[in-house]
């Protein structure tokens, strides 16, 4: 496993495995008991429609971290894992 520290990903780009442009890394969120990364705290690309995504109350994207696909130069995120409201509203009804 190869180890990046955190600070190096800061303002690391974020991209859609479908080429869509979401913002730069501004901070990670962990769990404070196991240390784990849940969250990428992202501050969205200027052109992108954050109206389905899943927001702080900075305005600041929250994108899980199982939807990441690769960490290099840039963050590739799979499409299909991130979290949109109507996603999310999808699951509430289930349950």
């Amino acid at each position: 496993m190869v180890k990046i520290l955190a600070s190096k990903l800061r303002d690391v780009e974020l991209i859609t495995d479908t080429g869509v442009r979401l913002g730069w890394v501004y901070d990670l969120s962990f769990d404070e008991k196991t240390g784990e990364i849940l969250v990428i705290v992202a501050e969205p690309d200027e052109d992108l429609d954050t109206s389905d995504f899943v927001l702080d109350h900075e305005g600041l994207l929250l994108i899980p971290m199982s939807a990441v696909r690769s960490i290099g130069e840039v963050i590739i995120i799979d499409s299909s894992k991130l979290a949109v409201k109507s996603r999310l509203r999808g699951i509430r009804h289930r349950q």
